[in-house]
């Protein structure tokens, strides 16, 4: 018989888990929030060309109502589509399309948004 070891064991939860550190398995588990992993990003990001009444192309980030407006294109997400939602779609990539005049936003920050969407864009 085999004796499992404990490098073993890790290993197989490295499988299961997709091989996030411990730490991080507890973030990934946890649904993603626009107050605590949205919005911040959006103020600190997008917040200087999308709020307002002179918001660019219309669109203001500026609030979770103002996104439900959409801009001036359409929506601003589709709830559970984050490939046929502007807001990741101009975020995600080699070369972003946004934001235009600042660095482009982090991974992390665009895999929250993201998760964020996928998981149905809700006001939490």
């Amino acid at each position: 018989m085999k004796r499992i070891t404990a490098a073993g064991v890790l290993g197989l939860m490295a499988a299961l888990f997709g091989n996030h550190p411990i730490g991080a398995q507890d973030q990934t588990l946890r649904a993603a929030s626009f107050a605590k992993d949205v919005m911040p990003v959006l103020k600190a990001s997008c917040s200087k060309c999308h709020s307002g009444g002179a918001a660019k192309g219309g669109v203001d980030l500026s609030s979770y109502a103002a996104m439900m407006k959409g801009g001036k294109g359409g929506p601003v997400f589709v709830a559970g589509d984050p490939d046929k939602s502007p807001l990741v779609t101009s975020i995600s990539g080699d070369k972003p399309d946004m934001p235009k005049k600042a660095a482009p936003l982090t991974k992390a920050q665009v895999a929250a948004i993201s998760a964020w969407v996928k998981e149905g864009a809700k006001n939490n």
